[in-house]
């Protein structure tokens, strides 16, 4: 699932990152999500997903997903917060986020995207090197970390993927509108094509946001293999 978050993020600063971005040492929006140990544990029990880490001795890939189990769950915003933080995974393009999730339904993000790995999580996602190096070519996006922040709504039925975000920032500079709706339409696509790919693992009957809680129904792999080193 937490995927999911990533693409809307990834895609959204790919397309604005390289055409409006900060001077360098401007620091992510603290949006005051502080997560326990508990809130981590507790995530990684609802996500219902073991996570193993491989190195190159191994002789796999990347990232690869093994197995499927049906999942309902709902998490608050240091749950979620905590999840998406809690990745060992050596080519994770993003830090230091924080979600928060309000009663209306509004999704507020931000943190740091590391761009020098964008393109080696990308094509383990599926994606050819090819691709990714158009798309960063095509907008000029820097090759250092840029500081986010973005606040809209989004959802998922039968893996439909609907986002709205209404507004974002790379650093302190706010992003032109006809920009932002831009990423939106391409984040769907890029989404709905990333789910395709991993529909033998994943699959979402919904995805909503109420009441300050994200909620998931679907099926989700039982084991997640990542390149720790």
């Amino acid at each position: 699932m937490i995927k999911f978050f990533l693409g809307i993020l990834l895609t959204i600063l790919i397309i604005i990152g390289g055409i409006y971005y900060a001077v360098l040492g401007v620091g992510a929006k603290d949006l005051g999500i502080k997560v326990t140990p508990q809130d981590s544990e507790l995530s990684r029990t609802k996500a219902g997903m073991e996570i193993i880490s491989i190195n190159s001795q191994d002789g796999k890939l990347d990232f690869t997903l093994e197995g499927k189990k049906d999942m309902e769950f709902s998490m608050d915003s240091q749950e979620l917060t905590a999840l998406a933080n809690n990745r060992p995974w050596k080519n994770y393009p993003v830090k230091n986020i924080q979600i928060k999730i309000y009663p209306d339904g509004t999704i507020e993000s931000s943190g740091i995207l590391i761009v020098s790995r964008t393109i080696p999580y990308a094509v383990s996602l599926g994606y050819s090197e090819s691709q990714v190096k158009q798309a960063i070519q095509k907008y000029n996006l820097p090759s250092f970390e840029i500081p986010f922040y973005l606040i809209g709504t989004g959802s998922v039925t039968n893996d439909n993927v609907s986002v709205n975000a209404s507004s974002a920032k790379i650093g302190l500079v706010p992003i032109p509108a006809n920009i932002v709706s831009q990423a939106n339409q391409e984040a769907e696509q890029l989404l709905n094509n990333l789910i395709s790919k991993h529909s033998q693992s994943f699959h979402a009957e919904t995805i909503t946001f109420t009441d300050g809680k994200v909620n998931f129904k679907g099926y989700v792999p039982e084991k997640e293999y990542v390149q720790t080193e």
